[in-house]
């Protein structure tokens, strides 16, 4: 199977431009004003998709390597590199599941929405759960919230009850 240079060419772009897109989401949040995060759920989605798509493009990259080995090279040293690419492609897909699970981890919980954009969070603690914070968070998209405001924050105690009322009466 031979790939014209045009379409590697192309292949190549479009690796290089998912590439970026992957590194300015993983570094995005860190670039956000003060009180900024995304929305766990779909951050979580998001973080996904890009793993399960970069551990097509590591297997796919794999099958070519492995191709290319085979036309090249014969004997010991054929089976010395086809290990070493499966061994390290092995590496890298379990690598990326793991940062994609350690990734989600990291993310506070939704518990309960209020309305359009009134949310209440706790911080995600697995080990010590008499821990958890809970606070109220403005969901301003489909992918970005922030912190409130002292009067946003007012508001919602009023509206909804305080957030510490929440964690009491239900854990």
């Amino acid at each position: 199977m031979k790939i014209q240079k045009k379409w590697l060419y192309i292949l190549l772009t479009a690796a290089g431009v998912f590439g970026v897109v992957t590194i300015l989401f993983f570094s995005g949040e860190k670039w956000l004003r003060d009180g900024w995060y995304y929305i766990p759920d779909r951050a979580i989605a998001i973080a996904l998709g890009l793993c399960v798509f970069w551990q097509i493009v590591l297997t796919a990259g794999t099958c070519f390597l492995l191709a290319w080995n085979r036309k090249k090279f014969d004997g010991w040293m054929r089976r010395i590199i086809r290990i070493s690419v499966i061994v390290a492609a092995v590496f890298l897909f379990l690598f990326f599941a793991w940062n994609w699970f350690l990734y989600s981890l990291g993310f506070e919980q939704k518990v309960e929405q209020y309305d359009e954009h009134i949310a209440l969070y706790v911080t995600n603690t697995f080990v010590r759960t008499r821990f958890r914070y809970p606070h109220y968070m403005y969901e301003e998209n489909w992918l970005f919230m922030r912190s409130l405001s002292d009067e946003e924050q007012q508001e919602a105690v009023l509206k909804y009850g305080d957030p510490d009322d929440y964690y009491r009466e239900y854990h």
